[in-house]
């Protein structure tokens, strides 16, 4: 649990730079300010790769002289920041005169982390954008395994902070507007996952149209550690840049590491709050959200301020909230949790506000009439036609105009 802890501590420290810093240069220093209490380092670094220089250059540091600073130029493969950013692999050393870097003289101590900050899910590539070292272990201490995964998830969330600070200070010159705005929209897309998941006895599927301004909708399959099969839907309040920033980090509090442990629906969702809750409160944003386990014989969910999950049971419908309340606005909030009885043939459907209350051209909203209706015509079609239906359903019911707010549908099937 302490190392966990750790992780979601300073997942939140991180997503607090975002909210609070207004530069680039003002998110990195913060991050290293974490990373040096967190690690125990007396220095730290964050280099960004400078593609007209073809090299990495130090754009925030801790304990290191400024003129090293200033005239650092690394170029790609060459000394260990160098080799970390080529080869896009952390790399712990517990010695450095062993690895051939006993000229550093300016290293007190031998042991030395270097992690590349590599922005997966905002590039295709993979490829990293810099690299983040540290080294000088308080008490002359080699760096453990355990330190270079904490030092990884930072590098990784120090990522998508860099490439959305990059998109708000785009944002700032109208000229590019449009630009930036689309390419939130393109990050945002990549937060969503590619592909659909496989579970026994589960048929599942989810789909996103995105507004014309960037919102805050997402949803996630999670699989694999000690918990059940998990879906989660959530919703940030506000539009643009602003709530792709938090959706950024709501995906990174809940697919860390403490988060697959075996947890209830309601304690994953209390945890989460108050991780959050200082990120959201600063921001004056909320987040409403359905979280469910796929169990082998029922559903088990919270609803966080959010739609409860639609259950289509023997040609009727049933819905029920936990009536919590939305995530950010209570730090101590106690959530709630429900089960849904699983049975053969039945469908269970979670939306966003988008898909209910998109406008028609009369300013006639959608509505849950119409998302029961489709629903009940299509009850024997796969789990993603469904979905991709609804979705149609709006586009025509709207007049094939820009949506005023993103619409998210997540249809299950028992199978």
């Amino acid at each position: 649990m302490k190392g966990e802890n750790k992780q979601l501590s300073v997942l939140h420290d991180l997503s607090q730079a975002i909210i609070g810093a207004s530069s680039m240069e003002d998110v990195c220093n913060l991050i290293l300010e974490r990373t040096v209490k967190v690690l125990g380092v007396a220095k730290a670094s964050v280099m960004k790769f400078d593609p007209v220089d073809r090299a990495l250059k130090i754009v925030a540091a801790k304990g290191l002289p400024k003129e090293i600073v200033e005239s650092a130029r690394v170029k790609i493969g060459e000394g260990i920041s160098g080799k970390v950013f080529k080869n896009n692999k952390p790399v712990l050393i517990k010695d450095i005169k062993v690895s051939g870097f006993e000229s550093r003289k300016h290293y007190r101590s031998r042991s030395l982390m270097s992690a590349p900050v590599t922005c997966l899910p905002m590039n295709v590539s993979g490829k990293p954008i810099g690299v983040i070292n540290v080294t000088d272990k308080k008490g002359g201490k080699h760096f453990s395994p355990d330190d270079l995964k904490l030092l990884t998830t930072i590098a990784n969330q120090t990522a998508a902070y860099l490439h959305l600070c990059d998109l708000a200070n785009d944002a700032r010159d109208s000229e590019h507007m449009k630009r930036e705005l689309d390419l939130a929209r393109e990050m945002q897309q990549r937060l969503l996952p590619q592909r659909m998941p496989k579970v026994e006895g589960y048929d599942i599927a989810g789909k996103c149209l995105t507004a014309e301004h960037v919102g805050g909708d997402y949803f996630d399959f999670i699989l694999g550690g000690a918990r059940p099969p998990s879906v989660v839907l959530a919703d940030v309040s506000g539009h643009s840049v602003g709530a792709a920033m938090l959706m950024s980090a709501f995906r990174s509090a809940i697919r860390s590491e403490g988060a697959t442990l075996f947890l209830s629906p309601a304690l994953i969702s209390e945890r989460l709050n108050a991780l959050l809750y200082e990120d959201l409160f600063a921001s004056e944003q909320f987040i409403s959200m359905v979280y469910l386990q796929l169990l082998p014989d029922s559903i088990r969910y919270t609803t966080a301020g959010h739609w409860a999950p639609l259950l289509f049971q023997k040609g009727k419908f049933l819905n029920y909230s936990t009536e919590d309340t939305l995530l950010g606005v209570d730090k101590y909030t106690e959530f709630h949790e429900k089960r849904l009885a699983a049975q053969k043939g039945d469908i269970v459907v979670i939306f966003t506000d988008g898909l209910v209350e998109a406008q028609n051209k009369a300013h006639e909203h959608f509505g849950l009439k119409r998302v029961k209706a489709y629903i009940s015509s299509q009850k024997n079609r796969r789990a993603m036609d469904i979905c991709e239906g609804l979705c149609d359903e709006v586009k025509e019911f709207t007049g094939h105009r820009p949506l005023r707010d993103d619409v998210t549908v997540v249809t299950i099937k028992i199978l």
